[in-house]
C-alpha cells in the first residue's frame, strides 16, 4: 500500500530542494499561522482610521489614550521619532529626525494642534549668541589693582535649557569695584522657543581661569549694568560645546543612560545624558553610515561595509570597535532593536548582531534568493516574536515573516500587502498590535477576518509509477480548495467541503506527487491513499 498524509504543517526553507524537504516543511507556505502543527490562516487587514497624508512613510502612536485611534503622526519622510528621555516629562515631548528637514521636537501643546499631527514643532539644539561688547566701563585708578575682564552669553529655552556660550567680548583692563555696562544680541532667527539669556563674565577659580555665572535676563534685553563683586558671582558656565545637533542629522535613538545619538554621513553624534538639546560629542566612523540601532550601553553602527559597535556609559568616552564581519546594511528601515541586539538586512541575509553575529536565515534561503527579494527595499517590523519584512521586488509586493520565538514555523510569507502598498508601519505594545500606513489610512495587521491562507507541499517522490484513489481533508471548517499534481501536471482541482473521502482521477501514473491547498480555516490533515482501506488504516 502507498500512502501519503501530511498531519503536521511546517514552514519554507527554500534552500533545499523540494524533493529534499522534510515531511512537514512546504514549498508554498502564504498567510499561515503555523503555531500548533496544524494549518492556521492569518487573519485579514481592518481600518482603524483615515489618515491626513497620502501613504505616509512614517506613522507614529503617542500619547496614553485610552481611544486607538488617538494620537497619529504622520510624516511623509523616513522619520525616526524618540520620546522624551527626561523622566516624568511634564511637556510631553517628542523628538524627531528624517535627514531632510532640520531635527525637531514639540511637547504636547504644539504636537496637537491640529492634523496631521505633529500640528507645529520647534528646532532642535539652541544656536550660540553673537559675541556681547562692553560699552562702559572705568579704567583701574592709581594704586588700584585692575581686572582684564571679558562676558559671553547664553540662549535659555522656556524649558531651562542653555545653549552654548557666545564668543567672548574683547578684554577689557577695568576698575573691578565699579560698574560695567554691556550690550547683548537679542533673540535669535528660527522657532527655538528662547526666552531668556544668561551673562557670565571671566573669572579665576582656583588657578583656572573661567566664566562664572552673572545675571539671567530676558532674551529681548540687549542691555545690562554689571555691578556684581566678584564673590558673589555664580556657578561656573555649564554649557561649553553643548551645541546643537548637526541639520541633516537622522536616525534618532536613545540609549540606556538617557544620551541621544544620531548620525549624518560618516559620524555618529551623541548628545549628553537627558539632555536632548545639547550634543557635545562625535564619533567619525570608516565607512557610510546606513543606520544605527541601540541595545543597553551600545550603538551599533550598521554601514554599506562592515559594523561597528560604539560603546560606554559616558558619550564623551565611548569606544568605537570595527567588526570584522564584511556585512553590510543595504536598508536603513530594515534596521530592528530587539532589545538586547539588532537584526538588519544584509546582501547575504538577515543579520542578527548582539554577542555575536550571524546570518539568521542562511540555513533557510541562498543568497541568490534572497536577493530575488531585493533586500535593499525591506522594512521590518517586530511583532509577537516575528520579524515581518516588507519587500518590494519592482513588480511584485509581498512579506517573508521569520519566526524567532521558537515556538511556530521559521519561515512563511503574506500577501496582504501585495495589491496595496505597505507604505509605514508600528508596533503599539499598549494594544500589542502591528499597524500599517496603506493607501490614506492605517489598518491593523493580523486583526480581520481570516485571510485564505495557501500550503504547498513538499514533492514527495514514490518507488514506482503509481496512482492515487482516493483522499481526504480533515478541517475544522470547510470549503477547502485542494490541488493535487503529478510529475509537475495538475491532475486533481477538489472543493472539499466535509471530511468525507474523495476520489482521485484515474487513467494516468506518476512518480513525483505534491499537493496545495487554499483554507480559511484550521486543517489539520490531509490524506491520499491508493485504496479506501489504506486510508481508513491510517
Amino acid at each position: 500500500m502507498t500512502i501519503l498524509s501530511v498531519k503536521a504543517f511546517g514552514g519554507l526553507k527554500p534552500v533545499v530542494k523540494p524533493r529534499l524537504l522534510n515531511e512537514v516543511e512546504a514549498q508554498v507556505a502564504q498567510n499561515v499561522r503555523l503555531t500548533s502543527g496544524s494549518l492556521e490562516p492569518l487573519r485579514g487587514l481592518t481600518t482603524l482610521k483615515s489618515t491626513t497624508l497620502a501613504a505616509p512613510k512614517t506613522i507614529f502612536r503617542y500619547g496614553s489614550s485610552a481611544t486607538e485611534t488617538n494620537y497619529w503622526l504622520e510624516f511623509a519622510n523616513d522619520t525616526d521619532v524618540m520620546r522624551s528621555p527626561i523622566p516624568n516629562d511634564q511637556y510631553d515631548r517628542l523628538y524627531w529626525t528624517d535627514g531632510v528637514g532640520l531635527p525637531r521636537y514639540a511637547p504636547n501643546s504644539m504636537i496637537l494642534t491640529g492634523a496631521p499631527y505633529p500640528g507645529s514643532s520647534y528646532q532642535l539644539g539652541i544656536p550660540a549668541p553673537t559675541a556681547p561688547s562692553i560699552t562702559s566701563f572705568t579704567a583701574a585708578g592709581t594704586g588700584k589693582v585692575p581686572e582684564s575682564r571679558t562676558y559671553v552669553v547664553t540662549y535659555v529655552s522656556a524649558y531651562g535649557e542653555e545653549g552654548p556660550p557666545s564668543a567672548a567680548s574683547a578684554v577689557v583692563s577695568l576698575d573691578p569695584s565699579l560698574s560695567v555696562g554691556i550690550t547683548m544680541p537679542g533673540a535669535p532667527t528660527g522657532s527655538y522657543n528662547i526666552t531668556l539669556k544668561r551673562i557670565y563674565r571671566s573669572s579665576t577659580v582656583g588657578t583656572s581661569a573661567q566664566f562664572q555665572f552673572v545675571a539671567e535676563v530676558a532674551v529681548a534685553q540687549t542691555t545690562y549694568t554689571d555691578t556684581i563683586a566678584q564673590a558673589n558671582l555664580g556657578e561656573i558656565l555649564p554649557s561649553e560645546g553643548w551645541v546643537a545637533p548637526p541639520t541633516d542629522l537622522k536616525g534618532l535613538r536613545m540609549m540606556a543612560n538617557g544620551a541621544a545619538v544620531g548620525f549624518s554621513g560618516r559620524t555618529v553624534y551623541f548628545s549628553e545624558p537627558n539632555m536632548p538639546h545639547a550634543w557635545p560629542h562625535k564619533y567619525t566612523i570608516d565607512f557610510d553610515i546606513v543606520g544605527i540601532a541601540t541595545y543597553g550601553q551600545t550603538v551599533a553602527v550598521l554601514t554599506t561595509a562592515y559594523p561597528f559597535l560604539i560603546q560606554g556609559a559616558d558619550p564623551a568616552a565611548m569606544t568605537p570597535t570595527k567588526l570584522e564581519v564584511p556585512q553590510a546594511c543595504v536598508s536603513k528601515r530594515s534596521i530592528l532593536e530587539t532589545g538586547d541586539g539588532v537584526i538588519y538586512a544584509s546582501p547575504d541575509g538577515l543579520v542578527a548582531l548582539g554577542n555575536t553575529i550571524e546570518v539568521i536565515t542562511k540555513s533557510l534561503i541562498s543568497r541568490d534568493q534572497w536577493q530575488a527579494y531585493v533586500p535593499s527595499s525591506m522594512d521590518a517590523y517586530l511583532y509577537n516574536g516575528r520579524i515581518h519584512l516588507v519587500y518590494y521586488t519592482g513588480s511584485v509586493r509581498g512579506m517573508l515573516i521569520l519566526d524567532t520565538s521558537g515556538t511556530g514555523a521559521v519561515l512563511t510569507t503574506c500577501s496582504l500587502g501585495a495589491t496595496q502598498a505597505f507604505t509605514g508601519g508600528y508596533y503599539d505594545s499598549t494594544s500589542d498590535t502591528l499597524y500599517f500606513a496603506q493607501n490614506s489610512a492605517i489598518v491593523r495587521f493580523d486583526r480581520g477576518s481570516n485571510a485564505t491562507a495557501t500550503w504547498r507541499s513538499k514533492l514527495f517522490r514514490l518507488p514506482w509509477q503509481q496512482n492515487f484513489a482516493v483522499g481526504q481533508v480533515r478541517a475544522a471548517t470547510y470549503p477547502v480548495t485542494l490541488r493535487v499534481y503529478g510529475d509537475s501536471t495538475l491532475r486533481l482541482t477538489q472543493t472539499v467541503t466535509s471530511d468525507e473521502l474523495f476520489v482521485m482521477p484515474g487513467g494516468f501514473r506518476a512518480l513525483d506527487w505534491e499537493f496545495e491547498m487554499d483554507a480559511t480555516g484550521e486543517v489539520s490533515e490531509v490524506v491520499l491513499a491508493t485504496s479506501t482501506a489504506d486510508l481508513k488504516a491510517v
